[in-house]
């Protein structure tokens, strides 16, 4: 705080801080170094997307960049509640601006907490939903009547004051906030555009919209809501307070816009992937998707279960589910893949919800087998659609497994894409961990492999 209350502390670090935040979005964006990893350091793994793999996992709608805007949208909620129940209204502080910043924060926060779309078809509650047809009526007729009480306030405080615009024009320069103002309206409005030729789609609107939030947030802060009044702890608090609580209302309104986790389609309408539901997240997307199976990935009868396994076997039962769990036995590995790619293609099944625990390995992996041997898709593209889902390369062990698996299932597929053929290469001097070797003696007594078989000794993926 105390470079804050210096001269360049007030016109400089704001700008500083926004163009640090900028420069690591723009890092984000072709940053592709990771570490070797330490089970599989020789296993090549080459970059199948444009860009980073972050990237594209941070433009999804409801991740770490929507949430970022939730926190400041917030923050300057708490700001301006502060500011306006201080009760300063005086000529030394633009205090009668606080009612339309009040509604702009509003407004952001609500923005920032309904990210859409959502990946479940829900048309959700964010602004747009106003102009969808496919929304209920009360849905649109609330959220038309929230969005019209905001603009009602800040037009009427707008034109209040409005008289007096040359004074306020006035203190916006001797606060520095004219420009940072600018910033923050240029910046918001971009988030309502995609700009042509800036890939990820959704990621840059998404950068924008918070270092806009950003930006504002400054212009609230050069007013000095926190040192009105006698003392500066009370306000301090309570802006704290205020910021905690809207930031937990708007996790709750965002978890109807995604109540499963990582929830991406791998084909609407019919199979889906996520991480471990909750039983509250499988009683709202149920209402939406009306799942018949579901299918876990993950052997929950290890060390390493999952505490939602027992509400997700009650929750099938409440609801007759027909449910396929991993087996124990790593032997019976084949047996559940080749059960699950045909429940998959069995339309009694759809919609299925096909998970593990973090929807970061067997998830995405299974979505690359199905694409594979049931799709017929390049193995190119798999890979690039795991990296976007993952936000980086997938593992070592997903090579393994793609090339012990996908041989037997799609044969001629396999045979004639080149990037199936370059998983050899990749996996040179890499011994899988899955398969232990049948010796047997020649003649001459040399050793060799005759035949390759699983090994019961080590749970498999």
């Amino acid at each position: 705080m105390g470079l804050w209350r210096t001269r360049i502390g007030r016109r400089g670090l704001p700008w500083l801080i926004l163009g640090l935040v900028g420069g690591l979005a723009v890092w984000h964006v072709f940053d592709y170094s990771e570490a070797r990893e330490q089970d599989f350091p020789q296993v090549v793994r080459p970059f199948f997307n444009p860009l980073s793999p972050k990237a594209y996992r941070l433009a999804e709608p409801g991740d770490t960049l929507d949430r970022i805007g939730l926190y400041l949208a917030s923050f300057s909620t708490a700001l301006c509640l502060v500011a306006i129940g201080s009760r300063f209204r005086n000529q030394t502080n633009p205090m009668a601006l606080w009612p339309s910043a009040l509604a702009l924060s509003l407004a952001a926060t609500w923005y920032a907490a309904t990210p859409g779309p959502a990946f479940d078809g829900w048309p959700g509650l964010g602004w747009r939903v106003i102009l969808d047809p496919l929304a209920s009526f009360w849905t649109r007729l609330g959220v038309g009547l929230g969005a019209v009480a905001l603009i009602v306030v800040i037009l009427r405080n707008l034109a209040k004051v409005w008289p007096d615009r040359r004074f306020w024009l006035d203190r916006s320069r001797e606060l520095h906030v004219r420009g940072l103002a600018i910033v923050a309206v240029w910046f918001v409005f971009l988030r309502q555009v995609e700009l042509p030729g800036l890939v990820p789609t959704e990621y840059w609107p998404r950068v924008f919209f918070d270092l806009g939030l950003l930006s504002f947030g400054f212009v609230l802060l050069r007013a000095r809501p926190l040192n009105a009044g006698p003392g500066k702890l009370r306000p301090r608090l309570t802006v704290g307070l205020s910021w905690g609580g809207l930031v937990v209302a708007g996790v709750l309104l965002a978890t109807l816009h995604r109540p499963l986790a990582r929830l991406h389609a791998v084909v609407p309408g019919k199979i889906y992937i996520s991480a471990m539901p909750s039983y509250t997240g499988l009683t709202i997307e149920q209402e939406r998707l009306r799942f018949r199976t579901i299918i876990n990935l993950f052997d929950e009868s290890s060390t390493e279960a999952s505490p939602y396994h027992e509400d997700e076997i009650r929750f099938v039962k409440e609801h007759n589910l027909r449910y396929l769990g991993s087996p124990s036995d790593g032997l019976e590995s084949d047996r559940f893949l080749d059960e699950t790619l045909q429940l998959a293609q069995n339309p009694d099944a759809w919609p299925i919800l096909i998970h593990c625990h973090g929807c970061m390995d067997r998830s995405p992996a299974w979505m690359g087998i199905y694409r594979f041997v049931v799709e017929g898709k390049p193995l190119a593209a798999i890979f690039a659609e795991i990296e976007r889902h993952r936000g980086s390369r997938p593992k070592a062990i997903v090579t393994l497994q793609y090339r012990r698996k996908l041989p037997s299932r799609a044969p001629a597929h396999f045979a004639n894409d080149p990037d199936a053929q370059a998983l050899e290469g990749r996996l040179a001097g890499t011994r899988d961990p899955f398969l232990r070797p049948n010796w047997n003696r020649t003649a001459t007594g040399r050793r060799v492999i005759t035949r390759i078989d699983p090994d019961p000794n080590i749970r498999r993926p």
